[in-house]
């Protein structure tokens, strides 16, 4: 028979872990947002100083092998920044994917961990109702407090249990629409 507060410990390690890779994942996701901003201004530089550089041919007292060394060496630096950004668009995607699907896990733990408290507590309200032994001075006034707490975590447990089944349809469809690999 498993105990009662075996399920929720490892309910709680499982959210915690969760919450490990969340906060990493949005570090990531951070440290991803400001390199593509970098990589972004680095391009618009480039870009500029391809610019300038025919300008300076045009105007300035420069040979042309000279501006086209330039313009190579220019060029090539802006293919590697290029590059860069499409690799950093392509991590960025990817982890904001994984950090939904795990937002959506860990919604479904945290979710199915309430369940069980619930759930517990609706059987300890019925095993008082089925015993009969009021602990208080009223017997009915108190069993009709217990049939409406009983009513009252019904009807959360139904709400928690179409929560769970929602963020379970979200979490599937998220999947479903990745790449595949």
């Amino acid at each position: 028979m498993r105990r009662r507060g075996a399920g929720k410990c490892q309910g709680a390690v499982a959210v915690q872990k969760l919450d490990v890779i969340i906060a990493r994942l949005r570090l990531l996701l951070a440290d991803v947002t400001t390199r593509q901003e970098q990589t972004a201004g680095l391009c618009r530089q480039l870009r500029d100083q391809l610019n300038r550089v025919v300008s300076f041919t045009l105007y300035g007292d420069t040979d042309l092998d000279r501006s086209l060394g330039l313009m190579a060496d220019v060029e090539q630096r802006l293919r590697d920044a290029e590059q860069r950004e499409r690799h950093l668009t392509l991590i960025r995607e990817r982890v904001a994917r994984e950090l939904e699907s795990l937002l959506l896990t860990k919604g479904v733990e945290e979710a199915k961990s309430r369940l069980l408290e619930l759930q517990h507590r609706k059987t300890e309200i019925e095993q008082e109702l089925a015993a009969g032994a009021p602990t208080t001075a009223d017997p009915a006034g108190h069993a009709a407090d217990l049939a409406r707490a009983e009513e009252a975590l019904e009807s959360q447990i139904r709400q928690l249990q179409y929560e769970i089944n929602e963020a379970s349809e979200r979490a599937a469809r998220s999947i479903d629409s990745q790449p595949r690999r």
